[in-house]
């Protein structure tokens, strides 16, 4: 992901607070002189956002997003605290794609991306 900030590099890092990405101390030092704030909270979010702040191609729209919310097997699998601590630490982290790629090496996580894309992506979800 690029650099929220300058546009231009790669980001390395997120802000504690907002979780804008950035690049470097120099656009740390730019993104602090203006005033951030904490994300919602994930059920406020739910119930409030209609749209994303930032899109791409591989954005799952919100209505699939939805459908998550239905599933008695995905509620099972986040029963298992090991998963629920996984996902805290791939949206804490410095490097989301190393992250998931170390969570997916974890075959109770595997079961959860795969129960996650049987109900945003059926047709092309792994089986």
């Amino acid at each position: 992901m690029s650099c929220q900030i300058c546009q231009k590099s790669e980001s390395k890092y997120k802000c504690p607070t907002c979780r804008i990405n950035y690049c470097s101390g120099d656009c740390w030092n730019e993104h602090k002189t203006t005033k951030c704030e904490p994300p919602p909270q994930p059920m406020e979010e739910c119930k409030k956002r209609t749209e994303y702040f930032f899109e791409t191609e591989d954005t799952v729209p919100l209505e699939k997003l939805e459908l998550l919310k239905g599933s008695k097997n995905l509620r099972k699998i986040l029963e298992n605290r090991h998963v629920r601590h996984m996902l805290t630490a791939i949206d804490k982290s410095q490097n989301a794609t190393e992250a998931m790629k170390a969570a997916m090496l974890e075959p109770i996580f595997v079961e959860f991306a795969d129960e996650c894309l049987k109900i945003v992506e059926p047709e092309t979800g792994r089986s």
